[in-house]
Parts: structure tokens; C-alpha cells; sequence
């Protein structure tokens, strides 16, 4: 073996032989790695060429320094790819960087990272395309991800179902205030899947996720205090809750809270609102509730003869009959149910049941227009090319004089 000394400035660097092969084993180099003073100097000037706006001068110090390994310039190099400032948006690159810089330790990259990781993961057509994406956003500890990724365990939905990894998941999301996995995990509590059935658990989830606003647990929170399960019975908090819920649109709702004013537990301040749900209670086959109905027609409320011409139409909780179902819409109209009204202007311009007359269908949907049903004016509009100046002014005298006797 041949070992030669070279000689390099103020370095010596030992040359050895091997075969054909070269090696240096350094003893001293003056090419040294910049020591933490020089890098934090050239971040000094980068962040002075940033606020002037010269991202190009920018980028090519931060680019040196995120290699050197540099966190705050891993960082700062991430969001200047992200946003595209001196250098084209690369989101890959971006996130490169900013995951080098979350590793190193730097907690000012991990907001941004995750959120471009949860952008990565709603943002795509496929399930299974957001699964890497939510993996690596939970690792991070995000609420929402953990939720999502608990539910596709749970459920077995894009993965292999695994419902213990999923109730962790979930546990670690509702720990972290995520009311979606709140209110997962009080189903699996109060259905017993993968843990032992517990109603008082059951109830406290599902209440958590209820006072953060998620509406299917606020109309769960109203079943458990209908129902007293996990909780003493309370129907006051239960009609609340139910309200809270059937104001956001949810389903099922209506049924229980027309049982409710069906039983005469609660009273509701609107008769279109109660008879719409006990409409609903009624078509989910609670006889109280077309009783009701009935007793209400009778006493001439308007918004309930409409409810029972519309089931006694479609033949919903009640036999189906075309003439009572008429009758009950005329009586309607006539007490004022706009969209009983529409319902009469449009029989009446075909011709289904009555007579056809685009005189009494103009004066129907004139009024039904009147009260603001949607739609109604354009109806009218249509009727009106089928009637001359003297009908239409005859038309138009007919649902004036009906709305003044209605006045009086």
C-alpha cells in the first residue's frame, strides 16, 4: 500500500491507494460547515431582501440554508414555494419542506403543513386517493383527520375494518373537541359496537357534540331526553333540542315533535308549523296524529285540511281517496292555505276533478301569490295569456274581493 500526504492551505488531507480506487480521509478542512453565527447572518440579510421584496435573493439564501438544515429556513422555504413567491407554486415542494422542518422540531411549520395535508385529503375525487393524506395530518395530531380516519376504521370504509383502531382514533379526535367523533362514539356506545353498550356514555358524547352545534347529535340529545335513556326523561329539553335540530334541517325531527303537539304534550305557536309536523308523525304511521289532524280540519284550520288533502291524495297514513282528498283542498283554499290555493289553480286549469276554468285557476294562484307561495306567480302569468282583458280584469276583481271579505 501507497499512502501519500497532500498538502492543501492550512489542511492536510491523507491520500490512500486502494487498487484503482481513491479515498481522502480529511484531517482539516478549511471548507468547513457554516457555523450557526454565518447562517443566522445570511438569514438576517434574506429577511431584509424579503421585506424589500427581492424574493429571487430571497429564495437563493433560503434555498442554501433549508440544505444546510436549517429549520426556520425549511419553513420559510415551504410557504415561499406554497405561495409562490420568487419561485413558481410547487406544493410538493412545499410540503417537503415544510415536513423537514416539523421534523426537525420547528412547531411554527406544523399548522401550515397539516392544513395543506387536509387540503391534499378533501381535495381529492377518491376516498382511498385522502387516505395518505389524513394519515399524515393526524400523525400531526389533527383533530379533524383523526375524526375521519376513526369513522373509515369504525366502519371499515376505504380500509379494512379495524373498530378498535377506530374507537382510538375517535377517542384521541373527541378528546381533541372534534364533535363528529363526539357523536360517533356515542353511537358506538349506545349501540354496543366494539365496546360494551352504555346509554350514560352514550348521552355524554353525544350531548358534547350537541352543544358544539352538530345537528344529528342535537336530535339524538332529544331522543335520549324523550326517551330517558342515559339520562332522567325530560320532554322540555327534549322539545329544545328537537327544535334546535329540525331549525337546521334535520331529518326526522318533524315526526317527533308532531307526536309531541299530536299527544298534546307541547302546543306549537304556528298552526303551519305544528300541522307540517304532525304531518310528518302522521306519515310515520301514527294514527294520534291523523286524529289530530282531523279534529284541527274540523275546527277549520286551514293548514291542517291542506295536510289531510295532501296525505288523502298520495294515500300516506290514511286510504287514498281523489274525492275527499278535493274536498279537503277546496276547504283549504278557501280558509286560506296558499298552497292549497295553488294546488286548486292548477286543478282548475287542467281540469282535474273540476271543471276546467283559467278564470277561477288565475284567481287561485293570484291569491296563493298573494301570501307568497313560491311559484304561484308564475303560474298566474301562465293563466293569464289563456284569458282576455275582461277575464283577467274579472279575475283580478274576484281575488280582490275575496281577500276583503277574508279582511273583515
Amino acid at each position: 500500500m501507497n499512502q501519500n500526504l497532500i498538502r492543501i492551505g492550512a489542511g492536510v488531507v491523507g491520500v490512500v491507494i486502494l487498487g484503482a480506487g481513491l479515498y481522502f480521509a480529511s484531517q482539516s478542512m478549511t471548507a468547513s460547515t457554516p457555523s450557526d453565527e454565518e447562517m443566522n447572518a445570511r438569514m438576517a440579510a434574506a429577511e431584509e431582501a424579503y421585506g424589500l421584496n427581492r424574493y429571487g435573493e430571497v429564495m437563493d439564501i433560503m434555498q442554501e440554508l433549508a440544505e444546510q438544515g436549517m429549520p426556520l429556513a425549511q419553513y420559510r422555504l415551504g410557504l415561499m414555494y406554497a405561495n409562490g413567491l420568487g419561485v413558481e407554486v410547487d406544493q410538493d415542494t412545499s410540503i417537503m419542506w415544510l415536513a423537514r422542518a416539523v421534523e426537525a422540531g420547528f412547531e411554527d411549520a406544523r399548522s401550515p403543513l397539516i392544513d395543506m395535508y387536509m387540503a391534499r385529503a378533501v381535495g381529492t375525487q377518491d376516498l382511498a386517493d385522502g387516505l395518505v393524506w389524513y394519515e399524515r395530518a393526524a400523525a400531526l395530531g389533527q383533530a379533524e383527520a383523526m375524526a375521519v380516519l376513526g369513522s373509515y376504521y369504525f366502519t371499515g370504509t376505504v380500509v379494512e375494518q379495524d373498530v378498535p383502531e377506530g374507537l382510538r382514533l375517535l377517542r384521541a379526535a373527541a378528546d381533541a373537541g372534534d364533535p363528529r367523533a363526539q357523536s360517533n362514539l356515542g353511537f358506538a356506545y349506545a349501540s354496543g359496537t366494539g365496546v360494551i353498550r352504555d346509554d350514560e356514555e352514550a348521552f355524554r358524547w353525544y350531548l358534547q357534540a350537541a352543544e358544539l352545534g352538530l345537528v344529528r347529535a342535537q336530535a339524538a340529545v332529544g331522543l335520549f331526553y324523550e326517551t330517558g335513556r342515559g339520562v332522567e326523561a325530560n320532554i322540555p329539553e327534549a322539545v329544545r333540542w328537537y327544535l334546535n335540530a329540525y331549525e337546521a334541517g334535520a331529518p326526522g325531527v318533524s315526526e317527533r315533535l308532531g307526536q309531541f303537539v299530536a299527544d298534546g304534550v307541547v302546543s306549537a305557536s304556528i298552526d303551519a308549523e305544528a300541522s307540517e309536523w304532525v304531518q310528518a308523525a302522521a306519515r310515520a304511521g301514527s294514527e294520534s296524529a291523523v286524529r289530530w289532524l282531523e279534529a284541527e280540519g274540523d275546527g277549520g284550520s286551514a293548514e291542517a285540511l291542506a295536510a289531510l288533502a295532501e296525505l288523502m291524495s298520495a294515500g300516506e297514513a290514511v286510504p287514498q281517496n281523489a274525492a275527499r282528498a278535493l274536498d279537503y283542498y277546496q276547504r283549504a283554499a278557501a280558509a286560506g292555505s296558499a298552497p292549497a290555493q295553488l294546488e286548486m289553480a292548477r286543478r282548475h286549469a287542467t281540469g282535474d276533478g273540476v271543471e276546467q276554468d283559467y278564470l277561477q285557476a288565475h284567481v287561485w294562484a293570484n291569491l296563493a301569490a298573494a301570501a307568497g307561495m313560491e311559484g304561484a306567480a308564475d303560474e298566474r302569468a301562465v293563466f293569464a295569456r289563456f284569458l282576455s282583458a275582461e277575464q283577467l280584469a274579472e279575475a283580478q276583481e274576484r281575488a280582490s274581493n275575496w281577500r276583503e271579505s277574508v279582511d273583515e
